[in-house]
């Protein structure tokens, strides 16, 4: 199916919570935007983490962890190695799908080899009972970088592989050169080795021919969907396959040019399902699933710098093609770098100034944007459409979850009786030891979900 074009003409270390409020109406929704942090040092990557707490990245190195409620920052670690100019410095990181068990932190920042500037991917150790974050391992280095166009964006597949992008770093050709990690989407196991199933045997190298992914969405659909800069036209959004040539710079958007046609065909370019021209600068990606902001429930999320917006993307049932558009909270919170969720509804979004510069004092933030009218209720129980089974609703170290395997990679989210969410995991085995999982005294809600699937069941921890 041809690919749709969307053309549009158009002092911090422990800062305290502050009052800035403002409510903005949707077409029937009136949403609260409250900002919880402010004058942060350039946010590239937020992530809700199983703790209640919003993880994040500030570009001169620090990882540090937000209290949405308070606004309180606690530093985790600073990176005293990252090599922060231009638009380069401490940029992605992922947490592991089950941090309680296994509390590893990626990043990807850029530093200095000599004079030149190289990429490179960190996994951290985290330590609950001291609150800090420990170098563990270095995964990859030596990538070629730039003060512009590092990519830089992660995410962990449910096979337990590390996906990620870097950018051409100001050399177009090296994106169309297997032999050169610029310009390619990469892929490791979680220790670094490379997976036997790579494209290119001992290469890292998942697909070719990209500008700078900045955002790296994992869908419930299985689909992994990716934002990526254009240079003067073309932003796009596009589906991530293995060995898969994207095209630039040969390419700019789809392969709608008559010199872009013949590197098209005999290359087996994959064309956007979306892109933007003028251009937009997209940054981040979240597909979201919540009643609360309806206007924006089931669309794949596009966080903007450039157009300082949200676009809100409908897909079609396959999830191959954009059938609907819309823009909003349009220059509401300046650039926007990064977006996400806590589970219940309310979105959190990074802010990144009104240019791309890291103005003194700093203008940097994190908003809330919350439904104050939206009440939230329990899961109803759904029809058992998912093949899995709990063996033993009262918790006990018996208890167990059994699926078939036509279920693994389910989403796996348990919440108590607050709608808090508690624990999320990707469904990995067959069977899962739910007696291993320590929780409060009280009764839970455990939903497996892929795809349009869902079943939903009632714990009870003692």
């Amino acid at each position: 199916m041809k690919p749709i074009a969307i053309l549009l003409i158009v002092l911090v270390g422990c800062f305290q919570f502050t009052s800035t409020h403002a409510q903005i109406t949707l077409d029937q929704t009136t949403v609260d935007t409250t900002t919880i942090i402010g004058g942060l040092d350039i946010p590239w990557e937020i992530i809700w983490g199983p703790d209640d707490h919003i993880w994040m990245t500030e570009r001169y190195g620090r990882i540090s962890r937000v209290n949405p409620v308070t606004g309180v920052q606690e530093t985790l670690i600073t990176l005293s190695d990252v090599r922060a100019t231009g638009e380069s410095g401490l940029l992605g990181m992922v947490l592991h799908p089950n941090f309680i068990d296994t509390p590893w932190v990626f990043v990807a920042y850029t530093y200095l080899q000599g004079s030149a500037i190289r990429e490179r991917i960190l996994r951290l150790q985290f330590s609950p009972t001291a609150g800090t974050l420990a170098r563990a391992d270095t995964l990859l280095e030596g990538i070629p970088g730039a003060s512009t166009h590092n990519g830089c964006r992660l995410l962990i597949t449910p096979d337990r592989k590390l996906i990620f992008s870097t950018g051409d770093a100001q050399n177009q050709a090296a994106a169309q050169n297997r032999a050169s990690l610029s310009g390619k989407m990469l892929r490791l196991n979680l220790d670094g080795s490379i997976p036997t199933d790579n494209p290119d045997a001992g290469s890292p190298l998942w697909s070719l021919g990209h500008r700078n992914v900045q955002g790296l969405l994992l869908h419930p659909n299985g689909k992994i969907y990716l934002s990526e800069h254009g240079p003067n036209t073309d932003d796009e959004i596009s589906i991530l396959h293995r060995n898969r040539n994207y095209g630039w710079p040969d390419v700019v958007g789809p392969c709608d040019a008559q010199n872009e046609q013949f590197f098209c065909f005999t290359n087996e370019v994959v064309e956007p399902i979306a892109w933007w021209t003028p251009t937009i600068a997209p940054s981040d990606l979240l597909w979201y699933d919540h009643p609360a902001i309806p206007e924006l429930q089931n669309r794949l999320l596009v966080s903007t710098l450039k157009n300082k917006r949200i676009y809100s993307l409908e897909l079609d049932a396959s999830g191959d093609s954009v059938i609907s558009q819309r823009q909003w909270f349009n220059n509401a919170f300046e650039r926007i770098r990064d977006i996400c969720t806590d589970g219940q509804g309310n979105l959190y979004v990074a802010t990144n100034g009104q240019n791309w510069s890291n103005d003194s004092p700093f203008t940097h933030r994190i908003v809330k944007i919350s439904n104050p009218a939206y009440v939230p209720t329990s899961l109803a129980p759904s029809s058992q459409n998912l093949a899995v089974r709990i063996y033993g609703n009262q918790l006990s170290p018996a208890s167990r979850l059994v699926a078939d395997e036509s279920v693994l990679g389910a989403d796996l989210r348990l919440y108590d009786t607050q709608g808090r969410l508690v624990r999320q995991l990707i469904l990995s085995a067959t069977e899962l030891n739910l007696g291993e999982w320590t929780l409060n005294g009280g009764i839970y809600q455990l939903v497996v979900s892929k795809g349009a699937q869902r079943s939903v069941f009632r714990l009870i921890a003692p």
